[in-house]
């Protein structure tokens, strides 16, 4: 308990401050926080088999922040809104504004990405290529294909994450290429 105790007085405000920095709001940081020393707790017999507490911290953080973007983003409730944004309809004006800056937001965004990521990641969207044929064509690994993939979703998710406005857009849009 003591030493609990310790880890939780020495990384509260940095675990509430990763927290706030990736939610915005006060509340689900607190609520974020509360989480993760939950987890630390429940999980306290594994801890011995740590060799760095400081990244472990951070895997268990920003898998939950997953967790709840995901949660938030598919919650049942948010079925209806889903269903009726993504059927078939005539946009109005401002729709399709809307979807045109969405897109420029998203090709933007790509267009930051490093060369390599960025190759990788035209090749599946345009293209539709597996990991394998990306592979041969740019003659490297599978395994480095789909590690640039990975590298490039993340990089375009920090992106998109700097404006929580366009993020349920995008990342609609980005669940095609896991």
């Amino acid at each position: 308990m003591q030493a609990y105790q310790q880890l939780f007085d020495c990384y509260w405000d940095q675990v509430y401050g990763a927290g706030l920095r990736l939610t915005k709001t006060p509340e689900q940081a607190k609520d974020l926080a509360q989480d993760i020393f939950l987890k630390l707790w429940d999980n306290r017999t594994k801890l011995t088999e740590v060799k760095d507490f400081r990244s472990y911290l951070f895997v268990i953080t920003r898998n939950l922040v997953h967790d709840q973007i995901r949660t938030r983003i598919f919650h049942e409730s948010n079925k209806e809104f889903l269903t009726n944004y993504f059927a078939y309809n005539e946009s109005s004006p401002e729709e399709i504004l809307e979807q045109k800056e969405l897109g420029e937001a998203l090709n933007a965004a790509i267009r930051k990405l490093p060369s390599r990521l960025r190759q990788v990641f035209n090749l599946r969207r345009s293209e539709g290529l597996s990991h394998v044929e990306i592979a041969k064509r740019l003659n490297i690994t599978t395994i480095s294909s789909k590690t640039y993939m990975v590298r490039a979703l993340m990089a375009l998710r920090k992106e998109i994450m700097k404006d929580p406005g366009k993020l349920f857009f995008v990342a609609s849009f980005l669940l095609n290429f896991l």
